[in-house]
């Protein structure tokens, strides 16, 4: 899982990132104590969970939910008790834990956010496309990449394809971030990727182009997934 924490108290941020790097699950972590910046930071990334302190200087938790993916699990950690009932609110806080905390109990709420967020991984990584006149469910971890081919998409396994009537960019938005357009023919599975040489991906033997338009983004995508 990749990680935010929120709090704006250095010590505690130094705690929480200490506590996570105890968890194998929790794979990144960027910290912040402001809340301003936090908001920054989940519009322009995507985080599996954060754990976000209540009382903050510049802006209160509350607000900073409003901005979070309800696909991101959320542990509040927070001196505010009064906020606790409240929080049963948001289906995304999957955990409440009043300071000062020690492992054991923050490692029961990081179990609660695993489980969180696995159901909407299982969720994003299937989908059913239309092959002929028949529906079939693609597992979208083995799909290697997806390559336009006129009004057709080809979906492309290690040992076999998927013809389906469908426009790229009417697919594009129905993918999960470890997926991303490289060229207007093309989007790729990040995770499948080889290597990236001039301006192409190699994934198995295959080689695939990379157009200018898409080469920024790209790099972005893979650095953040990272």
């Amino acid at each position: 899982m990749k990680c935010l924490i929120v709090d704006d108290d250095p010590l505690m941020c130094d705690l929480l990132e200490h506590f996570c790097s105890k968890v194998d699950a929790i794979t990144h972590v960027i910290t912040t104590t402001s809340g301003f910046e936090s908001v920054n930071l989940i519009n322009s990334s995507s985080f599996d969970l954060i754990l976000l302190d209540f009382n903050l200087p510049d802006i209160n938790g509350e607000e900073i939910l409003k901005a979070i993916d309800p696909k991101s699990a959320v542990v509040m950690v927070t001196s505010n008790k009064d906020f606790a009932s409240h929080s049963y609110e948001y289906d995304q806080i999957v955990d409440f834990l009043v300071k000062p905390i020690d492992f054991p109990r923050f490692f029961r709420g990081i179990q609660k956010a695993q489980d969180f967020v696995n159901r909407y991984r299982e969720k994003d990584n299937r989908l059913f496309i239309k092959e002929g006149n028949k529906l079939v469910k693609v597992d979208l971890e083995k799909v290697l990449f997806f390559k336009s081919e006129a009004n057709y998409i080809s979906v492309v396994f290690k040992e076999k394809k998927i013809l389906t009537l469908m426009a790229l960019k009417e697919l594009e938005v129905k993918l999960p971030d470890f997926f991303q357009r490289v060229h207007r023919s093309y989007i790729v599975n990040l995770n499948k990727i080889e290597s990236i040489d001039n301006n192409a991906i190699t994934i198995g033997k295959m080689h695939l182009p990379v157009s200018q338009s898409h080469e920024k983004e790209l790099y972005q995508k893979i650095k953040l997934l990272n």
